[in-house]
């Protein structure tokens, strides 16, 4: 569904890379996980596949079009895109907010109402009590919900997801992973997340690309990452959740 062939960006006419040479596939109805720190290039990849960001060489298909033919605020329109700020706008209601992308594409306001419903509630949020809220009447936790159904308004199949955890507390970071997952699985989505949290990535991912210094060092399942990290940095993100579980154990017995 998704490849990135050879992707480099530059801003400095090639004289320093925030991603260079990555290569990656995206099957159908799969996630990937874009993972790594600060400064990795995760980010900067994301938002390459829906050209918030040109690629300054490479090319990336979706569906198997190169996206570079086509209309950027159209190809955006049929991605799903979450982000950790959530971006919704204050002065309209949680149901306009959602409901905003099919506003923008004509869709009449009986039909933008029911869709507003059917996301709500698909997020969790029943609509009788959340569609006419302002963000600002709305827990962080619930911001974020809003933001997962305005990037499915228009049912896309791709789906980007920029550290959208990041923000929450752990329980409601715990509960809305869930949440993504049931989502994921029952539309069938193909979508990128980026995170810095090893532990986020090896839970809702089908396959981890590591990045380090705009490259990819390591890509594969999370068995096949658990099993042979295959680099050092790799092996150093693998500690943190092992420490986590065995103090867990320890804490327990």
């Amino acid at each position: 569904m998704i490849q990135l062939r050879d992707i480099c960006k530059s801003w400095d006419g090639g004289k320093t890379f925030a991603v260079k040479n990555v290569s990656l596939e995206v099957g159908e109805g799969k996630v990937l996980a874009l993972l790594g720190g600060s400064g990795s290039g995760k980010s900067t990849t994301v938002k390459m596949i829906n050209r918030l960001i040109e690629p300054t060489s490479g090319s990336i298909l979706i569906g198997g079009e190169d996206i570079t033919h086509q209309d950027p605020v159209l190809l955006r329109r049929r991605i799903g895109y979450v982000f950790q700020s959530i971006g919704l706008l204050p002065h309209m209601t949680v149901a306009d907010n959602v409901t905003l992308l099919l506003k923008l594409e004509g869709v009449p306001a009986e039909q933008r109402k029911e869709r507003a419903t059917e996301l709500l509630n698909m997020v969790d949020l029943p609509a009788e009590t959340f569609a006419q809220r302002l963000p600002s009447e709305l827990s962080g936790g619930q911001r974020q919900r809003v933001g997962f159904a305005r990037a499915l308004a228009a049912e896309p199949k791709v789906m980007l997801l920029d550290e959208p955890f990041g923000a929450l507390d752990p329980v409601t970071r715990d509960t809305l992973q869930i949440e993504f997952q049931r989502i994921q699985k029952s539309l069938g989505l193909t979508a990128v997340i980026v995170t810095h949290d090893m532990a986020e990535a090896l839970l809702l991912a089908d396959m981890i690309a590591v990045m380090h210094l705009g490259k990819v060092l390591r890509i594969g399942t999370p068995r096949e990452l658990l099993q042979d990290p295959g680099d050092d940095y790799v092996a150093k993100l693998l500690e943190t959740p092992r420490r986590h579980g065995e103090l867990v154990q320890e804490l327990s017995s």
